[in-house]
């Protein structure tokens, strides 16, 4: 019988269920730490509930129970119903589907289409309450989801429960709470927002531990969609914890691998440590396996360690060809790289790097993406201790690749003594010292050269500041160093070697008060900062013919180091009687949000040889590099390398870079080395909606004589829980990949 919207509302509602109320509104807490606003539809209208002191006459404010407090009771109850009914049986209602009801409870809102009270039956300590329709609690930035909450003196069971936040979210068809925990039926946890192809597992059944918030599911699977993976006979999922799996997933073709899959693969759910492995099978090549880790151990500071290991092996029955030597390469193929850093007890920290390759083009033909990175590996540990103003290191640099020419290094201990001043003098000394014992292999029919070797160097700095904008600063020092093994094996030599010189620094600055709204200019600042070095070091060559040149000159097309304490290439020292000189310029404006945007950059060096060794001009080769940014959009780097005696260029490199916000960019490229490299290059990247992004890239080699990369990509998501990268790839003049081929890439976003 309907009687109005607060007619017949009584003085004294039936008592709630009160031995576990607390206990239930526990559980929903628990609930509500997993929830996140946005599970399955957007944010409810803004709810508004009035005090009771404060309340209107539209709103019911139940009298307080007289109770002690112990359980539920309907004066614990802050109605603001649309609609009330009494039943003919008693029942008392409140809300209609279409006059929903929110009330507060223990500081939750409430939001669901009825409330229905009965009566308490006989024999029985509490009535029966029955929340139904779009139940919704919700509390600061948590929400629960059911369809209906029952509550009653044997039992409280919510029915269609979803819950969750970033990274896991519920779903399950019943909640029921015992005493110190509750049971979740055919629960499913989804990793990211729930996705129906996404990760995911699925039990019959689960227990909440309100105390923990952890969900315990037994006889679980994990899924991808509703595809099985693989069985967990348990697992526990806490509100915080991360995906219990990553999974990058490689598809294509390859003129020299023919159709391929390749899969990566972590068990992610301890994040300290991470096994994995890498699954692949090439159509033409047969399968690679490997095992695979990541680990992160940080919670201790002083002892944490980093590090990640992938693997593989391949029986290759394709068309290898040969390696970087020219040599066959064999059938058994494989590859082991790991990275990692750490610390011991805070005063040691650890940095290594481990790739161990069967030949040289393994990763070129399996994991082209790993070898574009780094095509010659460098297998080092250093172990280092710093001190106030030293640093103490050891350093191994081995070679377990046959295929690689390396300075071997095992080990090289060091101390580096860091520049500190002399007491009052205004000088300031700087030193280091080193042991090492060095082996290089040759592969031009030349003997294994080794050298054990002692080196040390100590020098002085004296800045003289003759204003605030120039300061000269002389230079002197000396280096020892003893060679125990000789060449020809001719005894020990010990070389004595000393320099002075000078380095010379002025700055200059102007400013001007310019507006350009178009370009974001507010105000100008030009730095401007010559610059002029100077050294002599006499009978450097000292030495040649017995000294194994291991530590070689390796080129550069930048300045050179050429001070003697700051020189590695020390086995192939030559006298130098140089003088550097250059210029340095910044254009810069302020920036809107702090500090100052740089606007251009223009730098130039030279050498002048006063004493030239083998090879070298007067003058050295002009360096100079161009940078401008004149707008957030813009941005151009330039690097050119001139020999003014021949009037020639010997290297050009720039890259000319348009940025359209999230839009669109691209990027022109240039790379030019006299008579050895001529290369341009486009990179392009448009999206196209939210999900869908076109990217591209076309190279031109001037010496081959037309394209030699034509590449054309898409990416896209895939609901919530997929990105895929399709690309088709064309290649010419790249030897065993010339041709066509195609990849498809899948990453799971489980996070």
């Amino acid at each position: 019988m309907r009687v109005g919207r607060f007619a017949g509302v009584p003085r004294k509602m039936p008592r709630l269920p009160r031995l576990s109320a607390c206990m239930f509104m526990a559980a929903l807490l628990c609930a509500a730490a997993w929830s996140s606003v946005g599970v399955v539809r957007a944010d409810p209208p803004p709810l508004i509930i009035p005090a009771p002191e404060t309340a209107t006459p539209s709103a019911v404010s139940l009298p307080p129970s007289g109770s002690s407090g112990a359980g539920l009771n309907p004066g614990d109850l802050n109605i603001t119903p649309d609609h009330v009914e009494i039943g003919p049986n008693g029942d008392i209602g409140y809300g209609t589907p279409d006059h929903p009801i929110e009330f507060q409870l223990y500081g939750y809102r409430i939001r669901a289409n009825q409330v229905l009270i009965h009566p308490k039956e006989p024999n029985a300590t509490s009535a029966k309450v029955e929340v139904t329709g779009e139940v919704e609690l919700s509390g600061e930035s948590n929400r629960v989801l059911m369809r209906k909450l029952t509550l009653d003196e044997s039992a409280y069971i919510a029915d269609q429960i979803r819950m969750g936040k970033a990274p896991a979210y519920v779903d399950g068809s019943s909640f029921t709470l015992g005493t110190k925990e509750g049971v979740l039926t055919n629960p499913t946890i989804f990793f990211g927002e729930p996705d129906p192809y996404g990760l995911n597992i699925r039990a019959k059944s689960a227990v909440v531990q309100v105390d923990s918030q952890n969900i315990v599911l037994n006889g679980a699977t994990l899924r991808i969609g509703s595809f099985p993976i693989f069985y967990l006979p348990s697992y526990t999922q806490g509100h915080e914890d991360q995906p219990p799996m990553s999974l990058q997933a490689h598809f294509g073709y390859r003129k020299d691998l023919g159709s391929y899959t390749q899969t990566t693969s972590y068990w992610t759910k301890n994040p300290v440590f991470e096994p994995g492995m890498l699954l692949d099978l090439y159509g033409d090549r047969g399968p690679l396996a490997g095992p695979a880790m990541k680990y992160n151990y940080t919670d201790d500071p002083n002892w944490w360690q980093i590090g990640k290991l992938e693997s593989g092996f391949i029986s290759d029955h394709g068309d290898r060809g040969l390696d970087v030597l020219n040599n066959p390469i064999p059938e058994n193929r494989y590859f082991m790289d790991w990275q990692h850093a750490g610390s011991l007890g805070g005063e040691v920290d650890l940095t290594s790097s481990v790739s161990w390759w069967s030949d040289s083009y393994v990763l070129r033909d399996f994991r082209q993406s790993e070898w574009n990175l780094d095509q010659l590996p460098d297998n080092f540990v250093e172990a280092s201790h710093p001190e106030q103003n030293a640093l103490v290191s050891a350093f191994a640099r081995f070679r377990p690749n046959d295929f690689e020419q390396v300075q071997e290094r095992l080990p090289e201990t060091r101390l580096d003594y860091f520049s500190s001043p002399i007491g009052e003098t205004g000088i300031y000394q700087e030193g280091q010292a080193d042991y090492v014992q060095l082996t290089q292999p040759n592969f031009n029919g030349t003997p294994t050269l080794h050298s054990n070797r002692f080196d040390g160097y100590y020098g002085w700095r004296r800045p003289v500041n003759f204003s605030d904008w120039a300061t000269i600063t002389p230079v002197a020092g000396t280096r020892i160093t003893q060679y125990q093994d000789t060449l020809g094996q001719q005894g020990d030599f010990t070389r004595m070697l000393g320099q002075v010189g000078f380095d010379a620094d002025m700055r200059g600055v102007g400013r001007w008060d310019y507006q350009n709204p178009i370009w974001d200019i507010n105000g100008l600042q030009h730095i401007v900062r010559p610059v002029l070095s100077y050294r002599y070091i006499p009978a450097a060559q000292q030495g040649q013919g017995l000294i194994p040149v291991i530590d070689d000159d390796v080129g550069s097309n930048y300045p050179p180091v050429f001070d003697l304490g700051d020189t590695r290439s020390i086995d192939a020292l030559h006298s130098q009687n140089v003088l550097r000189y250059g210029l340095e310029n910044l254009l810069q404006t302020r920036a809107n949000d702090y500090g100052s945007r740089d606007l251009a950059t223009f730098n130039v060096y030279d050498d002048i040889h006063f004493q030239r060794a083998a090879g070298q001009e007067d003058f050295s080769d002009v360096w100079t590099t161009v940078g401008l940014s004149p707008a957030r959009w813009l941005q151009v780097d330039i690097f050119n390398r001139v020999d003014p005696s021949a009037f020639t260029e010997r290297e050009v490199r720039t890259r000319v870079a348009v940025t359209d916000g999230d839009r669109w960019k691209a990027s022109l490229n240039a790379s030019v080395l006299q008579h050895l490299v001529s290369q341009y290059w486009l990179d392009a990247e448009y999206r196209v909606t939210e999900r869908v992004r076109l990217y591209g890239r076309w190279r031109y080699d001037e010496h081959v004589g037309g394209l030699t990369e034509q590449f054309y990509g898409l990416r896209q998501r895939f609901g919530q829980a997929w990105d895929f990268e399709y690309g088709i790839a064309y290649y010419r003049g790249a030897g065993q990949q010339n041709g066509f081929g195609f990849d498809v890439k899948l990453i799971l976003l489980a996070d």
